[in-house]
């Protein structure tokens, strides 16, 4: 019968083995971190303090049938085997009504894989917490985008509801449209076919050819997603997994910046001389008719942790706000990308013409940035444009 109760599981292990192509220790530590700011350490706890303590009664001969005793085990190992089961599907949406529906269909039809997600166990009701192992929220706030950047490492497939506009949902989408990921990602659009977290970042999917799916039709689009990821030759299914571990947000781990303002023009040799003398972790470029207000600069900072998050974030264009970061070590790496001088345009000067051209610097910048991020993928890094 213990056998019999820990089946479902070693079958998602075992399926889950060939999804990963593999399952190392590395991995099975990082799940054992992320553990660490969800809350689950306690359960953790329990199930091996549990399962010593059947284990010494066995020891020491206590006169418990064999049975009784390898039932309880079986109880205790499902904690431990569940929340170190590195997760094939990463859920991503506002808590609410809406996402535990679809949460609890992607666990009907994903299954016996596992779903992990980041909603409000407080907002899940009596049937959320037969999920609770699954649901990965962070004890903290300050926590939580790193989380986000973790179980990105590790799912193959996401699934990203776009239906809401609040501040981390948009996050969370606008993460997914990497190229990288945007393949193996399914948007859930409303009822009318648009995606509202999207369309707030000043993306309309229609637009970049970005596939989005109805609710009614997620399941079918997610099994396509992981029947396609798990045919994928071995060398090609295994993924690169961030070392970075879970880190705070606050001003202990935002990057060192130096800002430069291309005041007087764009000098690509003097921006080499400030970034060889530096010893700042990133560069930003702020161009003449910035708009860089309270919105922008909360924006910029929020935007500029993901450097922290993430190893393969190279560079982030905040196409709006006209600045440009980009790490140092990148920057001087692509040293041959600075061969560029463009003069500032003195307003005495002007002619009618000149004022219905974009502005010199700011298009310079935008030309960088674009090579930098053609220079990023031909690395296998990220360098990420954002309409903020």
């Amino acid at each position: 019968m213990a056998l019999l109760f820990l089946a479902p599981h070693f079958r998602s292990w075992w399926r889950t083995y060939e999804l990963h192509g593999g399952i190392d220790s590395a991995l099975l530590r990082q799940m054992l971190h992320l553990c660490r700011f969800t809350g689950h350490m306690r359960i953790l706890g329990l199930s091996l303090a549990m399962i010593c303590s059947l284990t010494g009664i066995r020891i020491l001969g206590a006169a418990i049938p064999s049975g009784v005793l390898a039932a309880l085990i079986s109880v205790a190992l499902v904690p431990l085997l569940r929340l170190t089961l590195p997760p094939a599907v990463l859920f991503l949406a506002g808590s609410g009504e809406r996402a535990n529906t679809l949460f609890f269909r992607l666990h009907l039809s994903a299954g016996p894989l596992r779903v992990v997600a980041l909603l409000d166990p407080r907002r899940m009701g009596p049937f959320g917490q037969m999920l609770r192992l699954d649901l990965m929220r962070t004890s903290t706030e300050s926590t939580w985008k790193s989380m986000v950047h973790r179980l990105i490492d590790i799912a193959p497939v996401f699934v990203v509801d776009t239906v809401h506009r609040t501040g981390p949902v948009r996050y969370e989408a606008f993460l997914m449209l990497a190229p990288e990921r945007a393949a193996r990602t399914v948007f859930i659009c409303d009822d009318e076919g648009k995606c509202p977290s999207l369309l707030a970042e000043g993306i309309d999917p229609s637009e970049h050819a970005i596939p989005v799916t109805r609710a009614a039709d997620m399941a079918e689009a997610v099994l396509r997603l992981l029947r396609v990821w798990g045919s994928r030759p071995k060398d090609e299914v295994a993924q690169p997994r961030s070392g970075v571990r879970v880190i705070t947000e606050d001003w202990d781990t935002l990057p060192s910046v130096l800002m430069i303002a291309l005041v007087d023009g764009l000098d690509g040799g003097f921006l080499l001389t400030q970034a060889r003398n530096t010893d700042k972790g990133l560069i930003a470029l702020l161009v003449p008719l910035s708009s860089l207000d309270d919105d922008a600069a909360k924006a910029s900072i929020e935007l500029s942790w993901d450097f922290s998050r993430n190893p393969r974030l190279v560079g982030l264009y905040l196409q709006s706000t006209g600045l440009a970061m980009v790490r140092r070590e990148f920057l001087l790496q692509n040293a041959e990308s600075l061969d560029v001088h463009v003069p500032a345009v003195r307003p005495g000067t002007m002619s009618f013409e000149d004022l219905n051209k974009p502005e010199p610097i700011g298009a310079a910048v935008h030309e960088l940035c674009v090579r930098w991020r053609n220079a990023a993928e031909r690395r296998g890094l990220e360098f990420r444009f954002a309409r903020k």
